[in-house]
């Protein structure tokens, strides 16, 4: 969508009752020009009547949700410039039609986190818990790398065997580490074949007791409640380790579960 209808969108959603020549007005087009913008969002369901300038339920959801990104694009080029608010706010505007969703999302993560990072103050350790009620909802990507579990310094082959980065979900106060398991694939040169394996299963450990992760949209979800995270005020790093137990499905059979030490870093 351009710059233009998203400036029309919200003034549309600012003032309820504005008409089609004030909106042509404030927005320097000429009214047969706005007629055809209009006509436009009503053919996309965004307004309720041909012609008119009211959104629908569905234009006023979709509005907010880009209303919520141009705000955090706005700070986030207040803090990185001398922009004041007004003018941080038309270029936010612009951003959010040049860039792509992953990359707005990734801004909008650094913000939420720089906010949550100022908060922390010198606060060093504290709980999953603490993240769930003070990080905006929406997803967090993380840096992480599987070890083996009597070598912390040698990288287990079950990290090869996720999508790299995964994230942190936080949604309704409750925060999940998310992990996608995909296909790994070995040759066996002896033998002269390719084998592939996929993981079966996940577990984690907590307080010495053994839990299931539990699966969705074939992922893998770990809850941080009781997860112990660690702040490094200086490098303005947050981090979490634990010792996970994974299975992996083979085509040639099955390998027994194995230890495997989880570190997770968000940067």
């Amino acid at each position: 969508m351009t710059t233009e209808k998203i400036k029309s969108l919200l003034l549309m959603n600012e003032n309820k009752k504005i008409t089609v020549t004030l909106l042509a007005k404030k927005m320097n087009v000429s009214k047969a020009t706005m007629s055809r913008m209009i006509n436009t969002f009503y053919e996309q369901g965004l307004t309720l009547d041909k012609g008119k300038c009211q959104l629908s339920k569905k234009g006023q959801e979709y509005i907010e949700k880009i209303q919520e990104k141009i705000k955090n694009l706005t700070y986030w080029l207040q803090e990185t410039s001398h922009l004041n608010e007004k003018e941080a706010r038309q270029e936010a505007i612009k951003l959010y039609t040049t860039l792509n969703d992953e990359t707005i999302e990734r801004i909008c993560s650094r913000i939420h986190f720089n906010k949550v990072f100022d908060q922390l103050g010198d606060l060093v350790e504290f709980s999953g818990h603490y993240l769930e009620h003070h990080l905006e909802p929406g997803k967090y990507n993380f840096s992480f790398t599987l070890f083996h579990y009597k070598d912390a310094n040698v990288h287990s082959m079950a990290n090869r065997g996720f999508e790299h980065p995964a994230y942190l979900l936080i949604e309704h106060h409750q925060g999940f580490l998310v992990f996608q398991p995909i296909e790994m694939k070995k040759e066996l040169l002896k033998e002269r074949i390719t084998i592939s394996s996929k993981l079966k299963s996940m577990k984690y450990l907590i307080q010495n007791k053994e839990c299931d992760c539990f699966e969705k949209n074939d992922c893998f979800y770990i809850p941080i409640t009781d997860l112990n995270f660690f702040y490094t005020k200086e490098e303005r790093l947050m981090q979490t380790s634990l010792t996970v137990k994974l299975k992996v499905n083979l085509l040639k059979g099955h390998m027994p579960e194995n230890l495997a030490l989880l570190k997770i870093l968000f940067h």
